[in-house]
């Protein structure tokens, strides 16, 4: 790349720097591109902190050839750019033609089946009962997904694939509990694979309980290569803190069970989810990543309650978080989170990729709740649509279309000056329904939680 050495170089203004010892790392907090750096590249940008051309630079340093490859690096990296570019009206510009992918359908890969608006848990902190229990979604009298309405979703789905060439289905049966509708969900299984098979390659995958898993529906399961997600609070005497039966009694056991019945039947879990809050956080230590490791699993996902953000202080959490995520490592167990997806965000060039916290505010997913209305997020308060109005689903000016819009890189006013800006963009969004709705959630917390997160998950890479 050659350069203009008489245009006037300024350091961005978003440029981010931790360092650790010897080592730096810096990104920039719109576009990502971390890099692990020198000093000298360090004390190079900074030469920049004001609008200097690259020749008086030459003729006031010794940068000598190295050091003009570097500076190369850094302006293609937009760390160093031009005195008078907007990088804001760069990024919107960028975004905006991006728009045609949302307005096409071309994003939307993943289907979501809301199987159940019940459940036969009362789990304290449950995202499903309490975010949409501020709408008139919760009260719904159409509780369970009928087969009728599953079908009609599985075939716009697949409709919308074939329109923009994609073989690949992946479909998602969540809820509530969607295992109190096993036999409608075996049914669209049954149905996706006899009607759609030379068409398409299936992957299907559940969020469960599991305490209705029998032998039977883990053979089933495992025949039909279901993906299983489950959850387990910790062990029992932290799961029982508050993963609850409707009756207030303990699920441990019952989910144990299913467990069992998925492993006996050669189907394990590959990981847990654990979501911690107040009454279960002191219990949750190094001894739940042996259980893990004992049943060779890979992956523990630990989450802090995303609508309640504890009052737990957050260098606690943090430390915790850490501690428990480099001791898994020794176990081979992979520890993650809601609060890594930033860092893992800056792995991608947010000018090359559409980067968003999650899949629903990418526009990849439509969920579909019993009564034929879809949303992004099979938790979300936002209707974006209608089965009847699916032709229409993602036109322009559609709610589908303004939604992942306004979720777009540099979109959210909160968010503008946070050093993760474009990795986290604004991180859950059923946080911030939940905190719009209720006005109690901090969400000033969260940020603070992601930020000191990502600062942690970067200087362990150095």
């Amino acid at each position: 790349m050659k350069i203009n050495r008489k245009i006037p170089l300024i350091k961005s203004q978003f440029v981010q720097v931790i360092k650790n010892n010897s080592k730096t790392i810096i990104w920039h907090s719109l576009f990502g591109n971390p890099k692990i750096v020198s000093k000298d590249t360090i004390a190079l940008l900074n030469i920049f902190s004001n609008s200097r051309s690259l020749s008086s630079v030459l003729g006031e340093y010794n940068i000598g050839e190295n050091g003009i490859e570097v500076i190369q690096d850094l302006i293609a990296s937009h760390y160093l750019i031009p005195k008078n570019f907007d990088e804001r009206k760069f990024l919107a510009k960028r975004m905006q033609e991006r728009e045609e992918s949302i307005t096409s359908g071309s994003l939307i890969d993943y289907l979501e089946l809301i199987m159940s608006e019940a459940c036969n848990f009362r789990c304290i902190y449950c995202i499903h009962f309490n975010n949409l229990g501020i709408t008139d979604r919760i009260k719904n009298p159409k509780k369970f997904m009928t087969f009728k309405i599953a079908k009609e979703a599985v075939d716009q789905y697949l409709k919308i694939l074939q329109r923009h060439g994609k073989n690949v289905a992946s479909i998602n049966f969540g809820g509530g509990e969607p295992l109190l509708v096993w036999s409608v969900i075996e049914q669209v299984i049954k149905y996706c694979i006899s009607h759609y098979s030379h068409d398409f390659v299936f992957r299907f995958s559940i969020n469960t309980n599991a305490s209705l898993i029998t032998a039977d529906i883990a053979r089933k399961l495992k025949e039909y290569r279901v993906e299983i997600a489950s959850s387990l609070d910790g062990l029992r005497d932290g799961n029982n803190q508050v993963r609850l039966t409707k009756s207030g009694g303990g699920t441990f056991r019952a989910i144990m069970r299913g467990f069992d019945n998925l492993a006996e039947q050669g189907h394990p879990l590959k990981g847990i989810a654990i979501t911690v809050n107040e009454k279960n956080f002191p219990f949750l230590d190094e001894k739940i990543i042996n259980w893990a490791s004992n049943r060779q699993m890979q992956e523990v996902r630990i989450d802090i309650d995303v609508i309640g953000m504890v009052e737990i202080p957050v260098d606690d959490i943090v430390e915790k978080l850490m501690r428990i995520r480099q001791y898994a490592k020794s176990r081979e167990i992979e520890v993650a989170g809601f609060w890594s997806r930033p860092a893992e965000n800056l792995n991608d060039l947010t000018l090359n990729t559409h980067i968003a916290f999650c899949g629903a505010v990418r526009g990849n997913s439509i969920c579909v709740n019993p009564s034929g209305d879809i949303y992004g997020c099979g938790y979300s308060t936002k209707q974006l649509g209608t089965l009847h109005q699916i032709e229409s689903f993602y036109v322009p000016g559609s709610r589908y279309h303004l939604f992942v819009k306004d979720h777009l890189t540099g979109a959210i006013e909160m968010c503008k000056g946070c050093i993760i800006e474009g990795q986290c963009g604004g991180g859950c969004n059923i946080t911030q329904e939940f905190a719009r709705a209720t006005k109690t959630v901090k969400i000033k917390r969260m940020c603070a939680f992601y930020r000191k997160m990502t600062r942690k998950l970067l200087l362990e890479q150095i």
